[in-house]
């Protein structure tokens, strides 16, 4: 589905341009370097890529898959894409770089849950049901203008990785698997998908 692979590519760009918050904060990068790594997070992050996750794919995947916005995975996506808005913000305002490193972790797992876990299960759910494409829109000169400062970003600051945060795919790895979300099989799966899937009666 084009707008998926759209959006895991852009997915690789917000990673690489987190680690370059990552190396920013770590290494005491130029202060006033903290309003523009919030400006393309607010800009291209928030405003072009998580809008149009919420605003594209989200209600297709509520009305088509029938599967609840209230609780389980997509309402821990969209709670990250609030949190990371609120976080991008206070960036802006105090360039708190134990802000900087907060949001890079988040980025990183919420890239890493989308990717492993949602997108595969949502393009093979709608793929049987026949859907094979969802519109998608081209970004505004504002939104075009707020990826060229990430690219600035990461030429000025190499991507830097966290060595103690962990990445992976599948629900295990997710923050919020077993107190906010229960896993996308518990939460989506029927029993016919769980004997599919393990061969043999589920009965959790």
């Amino acid at each position: 589905m084009e707008l998926l692979e759209r959006f895991e590519e852009e997915h690789e760009f917000i990673d690489s341009v987190a680690g370059s918050l990552y190396r920013w904060a770590e290494e005491g990068g130029d202060p006033e370097d903290a309003g523009r790594f919030a400006r393309f997070l607010a800009v291209f992050a928030a405003g072009f890529h998580h809008a149009r996750e919420d605003a594209l794919l989200i209600p297709v995947v509520v009305r088509e898959l029938e599967v609840p916005l209230e609780t389980g995975p997509l309402k821990v996506i969209q709670d990250e894409h609030r949190l990371l808005e609120s976080l991008s913000g206070e960036l802006g305002r105090t360039g708190d770089r134990d802000v900087a490193r907060r949001i890079a972790r988040i980025l990183w797992e919420h890239i890493d849950k989308e990717n492993t876990v949602l997108f595969p299960e949502v393009e093979e759910r709608l793929r049987r049901l026949g859907v094979r494409e969802i519109d998608d829109r081209e970004p505004s000169a504002e939104e075009s203008a707020a990826r060229e400062l990430g690219e600035a970003l990461l030429e000025r600051y190499q991507p830097l990785e966290d060595p103690e945060h962990m990445r992976g795919a599948g629900c295990i790895i997710c923050s919020a698997y077993s107190h906010e979300c229960r896993g996308i099989e518990a939460e989506w799966w029927n029993r016919w998908e769980w004997e599919d899937h393990l061969g043999r009666d589920h009965e959790g």
